[in-house]
């Protein structure tokens, strides 16, 4: 740990914070099929536009706010990132129409997109090594803990109408509460100039790795997505399970995405270069299984095969950040790498529409195919890059040997 000065109140609260890296889907992903019923002219695409909203302001306000890190506080970006994300979060509550409820869920990405990559750049300032990998890990954990008990709560809350859940956004000003009172100061880093070998880097460069980290980020969560986002219309059309069981199947893969994050540091330990393979494997099994479920035990097994293996790449990206980017570029490059996840959940639909389009197919069983297919395929491409790199290290080792 860098700062001895933590407390373990510190600690507790940047950990937190993650709470609502994906609130805004949780609340609202197990709610579409009572607003298709409460709005019945509403298309599909529609329906998923009041998940994905948010991700047109979070996606562009995650990069400002690697900027603004530049210059102020994380801790005040932070907390007035929670301020915006409550109430706008609750707006959708009083409204009336469809716009009203896009143009709330748009307002409510602006304070999704200041919270989201702040918290692992604190991480990195805090923490290094396997510690780091630790809290990494555990921050994905704590995200998808918010999503099983919010998944769970939203399940129960429906039977009030689909406007109550909305009321859920409130824990945003709680956690703000808590932010305000723990949250550790986090001022600017000293953006001086970095050598790198005979190279002179300017800080206002940007990695490429960053980059292609962020398609890495954006690819795992639109795979991730397209179960997340159409699991209650899947249910709904296919008669699997009650009503009440949506928001428990919603929950499921978090509820495994947090076992991946809590075991990450070991399991990566253990695989090292293998871990983007078994990683994408487990993925692919299961969207297979999702492919044949037709009743709630088999999709339940599906959710948590893909909460797992989704889950483990999560913090395996950020810690490769933390890795691959110096201190100088590095709330820049969260700002980025962490914008990939509502990336991915904006793309989803869209992926989603192109796949119907061309194959003449709209149905949610022929997009988990598909999805099985591909990630089988990323899959097989992975083993033989890690094999590759496990034999090079070989290689460069017994040259260092002789």
């Amino acid at each position: 740990m860098k700062d001895s000065k933590l407390t373990k109140f510190n600690v507790f609260t940047i950990l937190l914070i993650p709470f609502v890296w994906i609130y805004e889907l949780s609340v609202v992903a197990p709610i579409l099929g009572s607003i298709a019923t409460a709005f019945p002219h509403a298309s599909t695409f529609q329906l998923q536009l009041i998940v994905i909203m948010p991700f047109f302001a979070s996606i562009p306000m995650s990069v400002v706010a690697g900027k603004l890190a530049k210059r102020y506080d994380k801790k005040s970006l932070i907390i007035v990132g929670l301020l915006i994300y409550g109430v706008a979060g609750m707006l959708p509550y009083l409204a009336q129409t469809m716009s009203q409820i896009l143009i709330a869920r748009l307002l409510t990405g602006i304070g999704v997109g200041l919270v989201l990559p702040l918290p692992n750049a604190i991480i990195a300032e805090h923490f290094t090594g396997t510690q780091r990998q630790r809290m990494l890990g555990f921050a994905t954990s704590v995200a998808n803990i918010a999503n099983v008990l919010d998944s769970i709560a939203v399940g129960f809350i429906l039977i009030l109408g689909w406007r109550y859940p909305f009321l859920c956004f409130s824990v945003c000003l709680v956690i703000m509460v808590i932010a305000i009172l723990g949250l550790p100061k986090s001022p600017p880093i000293n953006q001086a100039p970095i050598e790198v070998g005979d190279q002179h880097l300017s800080s206002s460069n940007t990695p490429k790795i960053a980059y292609a980290l962020v398609a890495f980020m954006t690819i795992n969560w639109m795979f991730f997505a397209f179960n997340i986002t159409n699991m209650a219309l899947f249910m709904t059309t296919e008669n699997i399970g009650l009503t009440w069981m949506i928001g428990i199947a919603v929950c499921l893969p978090g509820g495994a995405s947090i076992i991946s994050g809590a075991i990450f540091p070991n399991f990566y330990n253990k695989t090292k270069n293998y871990i983007v393979f078994l990683s994408l494997a487990i993925f692919a099994i299961g969207y297979l299984v999702l492919y044949f479920a037709h009743s709630f035990a088999a999709q339940s097994i599906a959710n948590i095969l893909i909460g797992l293996g989704s889950g483990m790449l999560t913090p395996y990206i950020l810690n490769l950040t933390s890795q691959k980017v110096d201190k100088a570029h590095r709330d820049v490059a969260y700002g980025l790498v962490t914008s990939g996840i509502h990336i991915g959940y904006l793309l989803a639909p869209f992926a989603q529409l192109i796949i119907a389009t061309i194959s003449g197919n709209e149905s949610f069983r022929f997009l988990y195919g598909v999805s099985a297919a591909t990630l089988i395929v990323a899959t097989i491409i992975a083993f033989f890059v890690a094999m590759k790199t496990s034999s090079q290290m070989v290689g460069d080792t017994g040259k260092g040997i002789a």
